[in-house]
């Protein structure tokens, strides 16, 4: 237990300096809000005196001095509740400016996490994170506020042993028992909440999951078998929830009567001083008046431990995604090229995602600038892991990519990335406008730019028949367009960053042949301005390279123009043989 709480209190700590280090520009606020809540634990400190003297002076016939008591009462009643509205508005602010930067910076790091990582992670672990940043900031004030009102209530104990030490001890022990108790309770809330956060996490995943994959749902008419799994997990979750309420309300029932029975006792105690001449009528009214104060004591003890306990489980949730050991961040160089050829190297490349299943093995290509350069091969080949390699969002296990001559771990992120473009088989396409999806990527990219690259897309005529044109809403994922059409926005979106090398990955499988065509003299038409790779699934597509890579188990079977590979390359000569033959098939149905 004494490990946990070290552990607890360290674990604060660090998580406290993170949140804190976004508070840099609002130190003046915080502190205001602190000073504020120091000045309201007096006026809670005083309160029972006035009431105690305004009591003593009305029973001892001091009508005199009643006028100056309730004046000061009243003053230091409406300076509380205006103290709480500008401490509670002050709040509100800091709150929300901290969450907006916690959660700016946890999806900034969430973006710059291990390719292969979130791979293997689910989304939800990912909302549920940085959805959690929305409670940091305001848990520190309640704990800075906790503190404020133990310090307060630390004077009242003093006064009260100052005006009679038996009440003071036994305030002192009770408060003891009954702040033990609540740690209890609260270590015993903390372990169940870890328990229940865990679940939530993998219940928001699969949830995530089934609203991304609701059309394949639908055409696998699957909803029954989904909401079954669904079922489970929420069932799961809620269950652990509420066991964890069932035990959190039996020990808040415990400690309720843990604490009305030590205010009977205390008014006991008050009792028989008073019979027995050890305590004034006025003392006994301000220990009296001060019970309640004093009975919060120990909640101020429990309330603190509660409150880092609560802030510790969110925040280590939160800020693992920080935390390059548990999320492995993406690693770059510092060496910068500016202006990128287009000279790619691959020499003895190896790489696995999982492993002992390698997926490249001594991989050996080139391509020079200006090439246009094809990749055909089975499915699973590695060709798509080629193009991963090159974006840097896979590490080679061994060997050396180079570009422009220089080794790519040397090279800075915008180097690499922001001197290619890749066009995927599954693009993703924004629940936004056709030119929000291609502005996004190039935010001051002008309107001529945006229809030229539409235009070289084969995209223009149809974006010219929609109602709204540019500015139509395309929904979640492009789910209003054909597979065709938001295949021709993700190749638009790519030419409009006019990078000096294009990545086209199976990007023409979802058109049809005419749109195909009309790609295809699009990359034509780019030939040699840029340099271009082409993974196809179409060899019709790559017919016309200037050379073609056959990649088959991770190696390169074969390596020459269309011609040269026909004669020298089984593998793709069989490739060809077939897709041929399906072309004669559709030509005879047709």
């Amino acid at each position: 237990m004494e490990k946990d709480k070290k552990h607890l209190y360290k674990d604060f700590i660090k998580n406290a300096k993170i949140t804190l280090k976004y508070s840099k520009n609002y130190k003046g606020t915080l502190l205001t809000i602190l000073i504020i809540n120091l000045i309201v634990s007096g006026i809670g400190f005083v309160t029972p005196i006035l009431s105690a003297k305004y009591i003593s002076y009305l029973t001892n016939g001091l009508f005199n001095n009643l006028l100056y008591i309730i004046i000061v009462q009243t003053i230091t009643y409406i300076v509380s509740i205006f103290l709480r509205l500008i401490s509670s508005k002050m709040n509100r602010y800091y709150d929300f400016k901290i969450k907006r930067k916690l959660q700016l910076e946890l999806t900034r790091a969430t973006l710059t996490i291990d390719q292969n990582i979130l791979n293997k992670e689910n989304s939800g672990t990912f909302i549920e994170r940085i959805n959690g940043a929305t409670n940091l900031s305001s848990r520190l004030i309640r704990i800075a506020e906790s503190i404020f009102n133990l310090l307060g209530d630390l004077g009242v104990l003093i006064v009260v042993i100052n005006l009679d030490l038996p009440i003071g001890i036994a305030y002192t022990i009770l408060m003891l028992i009954s702040a033990l108790y609540d740690k209890y309770s609260d270590n015993v809330s903390y372990k169940n909440g870890e328990k229940v956060y865990n679940l939530v996490d993998k219940t928001s995943g699969f949830i995530s999951e089934i609203v991304r994959g609701t059309k394949d749902i639908k055409i696998l008419n699957a909803e029954e078998s989904f909401l079954e799994e669904a079922d489970k997990y929420m069932n799961n979750a809620n269950t652990v929830r509420l066991k964890s309420n069932i035990t959190d309300e039996k020990l808040s029932t415990i400690s309720s009567i843990i604490s009305e029975l030590s205010k009977l006792l205390i008014g006991l105690i008050i009792v028989y001083e008073l019979m027995n001449g050890n305590l004034s009528i006025e003392s006994a009214l301000i220990i009296y008046n001060y019970k309640g104060t004093i009975s919060c004591l120990k909640s101020d003890l429990s309330s603190i431990h509660f409150w880092i306990s609560n802030f510790v489980l969110d925040s280590n949730r939160t800020y693992d995604i920080l935390d390059d050991n548990k999320f492995p961040k993406e690693k770059f160089g510092n060496k910068n090229i500016s202006k990128f050829k287009g000279h790619i190297e691959f020499k003895d490349v190896n790489f696995s995602y999982e492993e002992n299943i390698p997926v490249l093995k001594n991989l050996n290509l080139e391509v020079l600038p200006n090439e246009v350069v094809g990749f055909v091969g089975p499915s699973g080949a590695g060709k798509s892991t080629i193009f991963n390699l090159i974006s840097a969002l896979n590490k080679p296990n061994s060997g050396e990519i180079l570009f422009d001559g220089e080794s790519i771990n040397e090279l800075t992120k915008d180097s690499i990335r922001g001197n290619l473009s890749v066009i995927s088989q599954n693009a993703y396409i924004f629940n936004m406008s056709i030119e929000d999806n291609l502005r996004i990527i190039k935010k001051n990219a002008t309107k001529k730019e945006i229809e030229k690259a539409c235009k070289m897309a084969c995209l223009d005529e149809f974006i010219e028949s929609l109602p709204n044109k540019y500015k139509t809403i395309v929904g979640e994922g492009g789910v209003t367009l054909s597979g065709g059409q938001r295949q021709r926005i993700a190749i638009a979106r790519a030419l409009l960053l006019n990078t000096e090398v294009l990545l086209f990955d199976e990007a023409t499988s979802s058109l049809d042949n005419t749109t195909q065509e009309k790609i295809q003299k699009a990359i034509e038409n780019l030939k040699g301005k840029y340099t271009i790779l082409i993974i196809a699934h179409r060899l019709s597509t790559v017919i016309n390279s200037d050379k073609i890579y056959v990649i088959n188990k991770g190696t390169v079977e074969g390596v020459g123009t269309h011609k040269e590979l026909l004669k020298t390359c089984k593998i793709y000569a069989d490739l060809y043989k077939n897709e041929d033959n399906k072309n004669w098939l559709i030509y005879k149905i047709w």
